[in-house]
């Protein structure tokens, strides 16, 4: 077997593959196909590795199927597969965009300048094309005040409906307040 690690890094975990080579697949039913994933056949495994080892290729396991103990594979120049395969993830990554939450913290009794200075700050990030989340914190006895911080970030979401959209149509509960998030037309 033959671990590779990837340079990606997901939840600060090392992601890994494994690929299967050659004597490393242990089908006894190979469907073979070529580099344009053209279907060659199905082979016995001992006549795809002559196969193989005739065209000077190596067998690399794309899949493997349990209940029909069939593998398929591509017959290809291992070396030249992986250096494309870091090649295509290269150009992934440097497409990909990470995805930013923003943050802005209300209180239920906001005042309308304030809020609206507020907003402008979230039509930006929208732009941007950053994501926005509006929270509102109820401590204690401001509880009872539940309805009023619903209805202020319905009004938000409605006023920012060009810009951002949400996902639910009510403001979710959380822990210590309301929050709603807006996604980035």
């Amino acid at each position: 077997m033959i671990w590779k690690p990837n340079t990606t890094f997901n939840n600060n975990k090392d992601r890994v593959f494994m690929v299967y080579l050659n004597e490393q697949i242990k089908a006894p039913n190979i469907v073979i196909i070529d580099e344009s994933w053209a279907n060659l056949w199905t082979f016995p495994r001992k006549r795809a590795l002559e196969m193989a080892e005739e065209q000077g290729m190596d067998l690399v396991q794309m899949r493997y199927d349990a209940e029909t103990m069939t593998s398929t594979v591509k017959i290809i120049d291992y070396g030249k597969y992986m250096y494309q395969k870091s090649k295509d993830e290269k150009e992934k990554k440097k497409t990909m965009k990470p995805t930013v939450l923003k943050e802005i913290k209300l209180n239920y009794a906001i005042g309308e300048n304030d809020l609206q200075m507020k907003m402008k700050k979230a039509i930006e990030f929208l732009k941007d094309r950053y994501n926005v989340k509006f929270f509102i914190k109820l401590k204690w006895r401001e509880k009872i005040y539940a309805n009023k911080a619903i209805e202020k970030l319905k009004n938000i979401k409605n006023d920012l409906a060009e810009y951002g959209k949400s996902q639910f149509e009510n403001p979710k509960q959380e822990a210590q307040g309301y929050s709603i998030i807006l996604f980035s037309k």
